[in-house]
């Protein structure tokens, strides 16, 4: 059941706010939306954004549950939100200068190397910032860590970096005499991976400390883990154009993204144990599998709604005319799913939750980050 949500519902600066009297589409449901379990003790939530991102000054702020923490500026080629990584309540910001990358912490210089790079994933662990960029010069890509390089190669496509376990680990993919070869890095060492089941290897995760793999099997795919597999078999009328693995708990949840052939429309399937669900891919889609139960965002084709439901379209609420800039802006937290949205009305952005419970935030801009954790 859906509910689409309008935006005449006011929420409160520092404080989140429920649908209250917010008007109904002509689609809509009048259903109650789904009710989530709050912990006892409500979570820490930063968001960060770019205020005033036009201007020849624009202002980069960090907000402490809805309320500005601190804000800086920096210049006006650091307002991409891809640029952008929250962690707790420092906003690192990944700008290339010449032939550097410079890594900035609210906004003073942190470090920089000799090389220029397209950062796609920040994570900080005790003994350091790690990222994983790709080079923007060509091929190749490098795992560092406070600018170090710990791993790096000349050619390849690596995957997304993760934590499990508090070990490190991404996959990346090259190509060698026609053949694809995919590989394993853990911590800065890598190892070749093979398909368990002899078919082509389109996907590998690690999640409880066990390795996960997605190959082709037929007209379909097959995931296994150890002595575990699960079959899923194709679609008629859809090709295939790729796969991604979700791991978290020592659980995996596979997306396999597709393409309807009859009108061109992107399509997903994505699986939960034996379970599958084919959905659209509308303009844009987003995945979250830290917790359970796994949240999945999409955009609707004319990019007029953001649609958020758990597997099999479970409990969806629709939010309308927002701009949500990237996957850095959604983070699940005991159950809950908290995403940044800017208006694209030139209303105040605000942090929404599950139930259509929104906090306002008093700027003029777009948020690019979200981060929540436990308090102190």
């Amino acid at each position: 059941m859906c509910r689409n949500i309008k935006r005449e519902t006011v929420p409160v600066a520092g404080s989140f706010a429920g649908p209250g009297s917010d008007s109904l589409g002509l689609n809509d449901s009048l259903a109650a939306p789904p009710a989530f379990e709050e912990p006892e003790i409500p979570p820490r939530i930063y968001a960060c954004g770019v205020e005033n991102p036009d201007s020849d000054s624009p202002v980069f702020v960090v907000f402490e549950d809805g309320l500005r923490l601190f804000d800086y500026t920096l210049g006006a080629d650091a307002v991409d939100a891809d640029k952008h990584f929250l962690i707790g309540s420092d906003m690192y910001i990944a700008l290339t200068e010449g032939q550097e990358t410079v890594v900035y912490k609210n906004g003073v210089r942190e470090f920089s190397f000799k090389a220029r790079e397209y950062i796609g994933t920040m994570i900080r662990r005790k003994d350091g910032l790690w990222t994983l960029g790709v080079s923007r010069e060509g091929d190749g890509f490098a795992l560092r860590k406070d600018g170090e390089a710990v791993f790096s190669k000349t050619s390849g496509i690596p995957g997304r970096l993760y934590l499990d376990e508090d070990h490190l680990y991404f996959d990346y993919s090259l190509s060698v005499g026609g053949k694809t070869l995919r590989y394993l890095v853990k911590d800065g060492d890598d190892f070749a991976l093979t398909s368990p089941f002899g078919g082509t290897l389109l996907a590998v995760t690690v999640s409880g400390g066990e390795i996960w793999y997605l190959e082709s099997s037929g007209d379909g795919w097959v995931l296994s883990c150890s002595e575990r597999q699960i079959l899923y078999e194709g679609r008629f009328g859809f090709g295939f154009r790729s796969a991604e693995l979700y791991g978290a708990g020592g659980e995996c949840e596979v997306v396999v993204n597709m393409v309807a052939q009859a009108y061109g429309m992107p399509a997903e399937l994505v699986c939960e144990g034996d379970e599958q669900w084919l959905k659209g891919g509308g303009s844009g889609s987003y995945h979250y599998f830290d917790c359970k139960p796994s949240v999945h965002i999409t955009f609707t084709r004319n990019m007029e709604q953001l649609s958020v439901c758990g597997f099999g379209g479970a409990g969806e609420e629709r939010i309308e005319g927002v701009r949500f800039e990237s996957v850095r802006c959604g983070m699940q937290y005991g159950g809950q799913i908290y995403l940044a949205c800017s208006s694209t009305d030139g209303s105040p952005p605000f942090i929404w939750k599950r139930g259509n419970s929104r906090m306002a935030l008093d700027f003029n801009g777009y948020l690019t980050g979200i981060y929540v954790e436990a308090q102190d």
